[in-house]
């Protein structure tokens, strides 16, 4: 997808160096109202509707109507990515409660894409990837299953794979039955799935029907971070040979993609649009055929991560 300009309202890292793991939620006072009984409050970085918010008064300040402007609109495409942190914090809790707040979370999740569709008049175009399981970060074995961790029973661990799968049916349904634009969702999940698999089948020196395994992998590792945790990891395999390079692991860090992973999601995603909708979905002009002021939203779509 190649974008004129990318206008990035994403919080992921504090503002200052930190050794706590923290990330951004969908909804800030549902986590602090659900953990505070036995966790107290959590100070997170900015929640999707504080998100939103910024991009209103950055939309209002920066943008007057023309008609340059709704040409850009046109192919304008948002990403929102929520999951990760919701998931990470409610897999602590019972699964009745986690369960809960999962369902109140993507009841906000829809309710700030319709915010954004509102002020989105042309209609929006919007890519939800699914969750992740957070299982597979090389912070889970740090902070929960780990030696030094807090989860030895795994408990945690069955309640994430849980949450995950039912987050991935919600968001599901709930972009189905949405019909303020277009939703495209795409099986993060899956692909992280692979990645796994693949590294597996090629120490094993092995391949799978569908042709993992054959190419080799393109990690040096699936379980470590080019920077981890709040010291600086060991250098990769082709640093301590070549000096440094490029990051060779799909993790940036202990909890985060890293940019050549988030590179593959991208061209996965725009692999699959094109051959589903052509070039109109990525188009600044609008086709003749399309311009019916009637015409009903495309249904979300979920295609497999390969």
């Amino acid at each position: 997808i190649k974008c004129n300009h990318h206008d990035n309202f994403a919080r992921s890292l504090p503002s200052a160096p930190t050794t706590d793991l923290r990330g951004a939620v969908v909804d800030s006072l549902i986590l602090n109202r659900t953990l505070a009984a036995d966790h107290g409050k959590v100070t997170m970085l900015s929640d999707l509707k504080t998100q939103v918010a910024q991009w209103l008064r950055f939309e209002k300040k920066q943008y007057t109507s023309s008609r340059m402007r709704e040409k850009e609109k046109r192919g304008t495409i948002f990403t929102v990515w929520f999951s990760l942190w919701d998931i990470w914090y409610y897999s602590q809790l019972t699964s009745g409660d986690a369960s809960e707040a999962i369902r109140q979370s993507i009841d906000t999740l829809f309710e700030q894409l319709g915010i954004i569709a509102d002020h989105w008049p042309l209609g929006a175009k919007i890519i939800l990837p699914e969750a992740m399981d957070p299982t597979f970060l090389p912070g889970w074995s740090m902070k929960r299953t780990g030696p030094a961790g807090s989860d030895h029973t795994a408990e945690d661990q069955r309640n994430a794979v849980q949450l995950v799968k039912q987050w991935n049916a919600a968001l599901d349904m709930r972009a189905s039955n949405w019909h303020k634009g277009q939703i495209y969702i795409y099986n993060t999940n899956e692909w992280m799935l692979d990645q796994v698999r693949e590294a597996q089948l090629v120490i094993g020196d092995m391949s799978d029907h569908n042709g993992l395994g054959k190419s080799g992998s393109p990690w040096n590792s699936v379980h470590s971070g080019c920077v981890g945790g709040s010291e600086t990891a060991p250098p990769s395999k082709s640093e301590s040979t070549a000096g440094p390079t490029r990051c060779s692991e799909p993790h940036k860090d202990d909890m985060h993609l890293g940019p050549e992973a988030h590179k593959m999601i991208g061209q996965g995603i725009a692999q699959d649009i094109a051959e589903s909708h052509g070039d109109s979905w990525f188009a600044h002009e609008q086709p003749e055929e399309s311009k019916a002021p009637d015409s009903a939203a495309a249904p979300a779509e979920k295609p497999s991560a390969r």
